[in-house]
């Protein structure tokens, strides 16, 4: 791969008609711009951002870190991003911590040594300090699903995910469910222990005890919820109804109702967690709370490049967006 300067030397021009060219920015005659654009492919020539950046301090690239992209969830909350930046400008530099926080926090490192002039995370850290060390660095963050453990500023969008768990609840009860189990994800996690507090709070409120028994503990993957019904249904031959708090979760529980030779709605009803089906092929079709997924992506970028244009002047926000109850065919009346 050739420099300006090689690109220059060959064609007997001045590097900075080269410059030109290539950045598209200054005069320059069409037929010597074909010309440097014949020898840039033919040196596979990339341009070099890092003296623009080191001039300016703004890269123009917003890194995201994120734990699984195989999660619809975070497919749809990419989208919304990606959408939001090419309108703005900027690109995206994609990392995945697989659920490691060793890798979250070298992630986070990495882009606040001028990497990136921003970042939006997916926490699944514990320990704060990683994030701490970045928000010292003046690098804007915005916060999405997962919440970090830490009373420092930062900006975030998330789901409201105790009013998601009360949409569950409520609309069972309506259908006249009372044993009514939950499989929620990790408690060390703002997901997992909001959609507890969701769950108890409507029990609550609605005059049902919670039995301790039927609520289970998983990690937001299919093989927690698979084990967890499982459990439920050997041990609680009353339980009408469950509510799985993660997608993942919710296909799991799935298979161990259909494998336990019970049927959906008929003898347990089930409400899921961002459950897509676009293709309509699910039978029954699941009743899902679904978060504002494009919408959690693209306010992110949104509060974050505020962020980036008014460091001296920016309020920190924390935008709780509003889940939906999709009601489909797997639930029915207890008579």
């Amino acid at each position: 791969m050739a420099t300006l300067q090689e690109i220059a030397k060959e064609l007997g021009l001045s590097v900075s008609t080269i410059s030109r060219a290539v950045n598209k920015k200054g005069p320059v005659k069409e037929s010597t711009y074909k010309q440097v654009m014949d020898a840039v492919a033919r040196y596979n020539y990339i341009p070099d951002n890092t003296a623009r950046s080191l001039k300016t301090g703004k890269t123009k690239t917003i890194g995201v870190i994120i734990p699984d992209v195989t999660e619809i969830f975070f497919t749809n909350v990419l989208s919304g991003i990606e959408e939001e930046l090419s309108k703005s400008g900027y690109n995206m530099l994609l990392c995945l911590s697989g659920e490691d926080k060793n890798k979250e926090a070298s992630y986070l490192n990495y882009f606040s040594q001028n990497h990136a002039d921003g970042i939006i995370l997916a926490t699944v850290a514990e320990d704060s300090a990683p994030l701490l060390n970045a928000l010292d660095s003046g690098k804007g963050i915005v916060c999405i699903d997962n919440l970090p453990n830490t009373d420092a500023a930062f900006d975030s969008v998330i789901n409201d995910n105790i009013y998601a768990s009360e949409l569950a609840v409520n609309y069972l009860v309506k259908l006249g469910h009372k044993k009514i189990a939950v499989i929620l994800g990790k408690q060390t996690e703002t997901t997992g222990a909001d959609r507890l507090f969701g769950y108890r709070k409507a029990m609550m409120r609605l005059n049902i005890d919670a039995d301790e028994k039927l609520i289970k503990i998983g990690d937001f993957k299919e093989k927690s919820g698979y084990d967890a019904m499982r459990e439920i249904l050997s041990k609680n031959p009353d339980v009408t109804a469950v509510y799985a708090a993660s997608s993942k979760m919710t296909y799991g529980a799935i298979k161990a109702i259909v494998g336990s030779g019970k049927s959906i709605p008929d003898d347990i009803s089930v409400v899921g967690f961002d459950v897509h089906d676009l293709t309509g092929l699910l039978r029954p079709g699941i009743t899902t709370v679904r978060q504002q997924e494009d919408g959690i992506g693209r306010i992110a970028c949104e509060l974050l490049i505020d962020n980036i244009n008014n460091q001296e002047k920016h309020i920190y926000r924390k935008i709780l967006l509003q889940p939906e109850l999709i009601i489909r065919e797997s639930c029915s009346y207890i008579i």
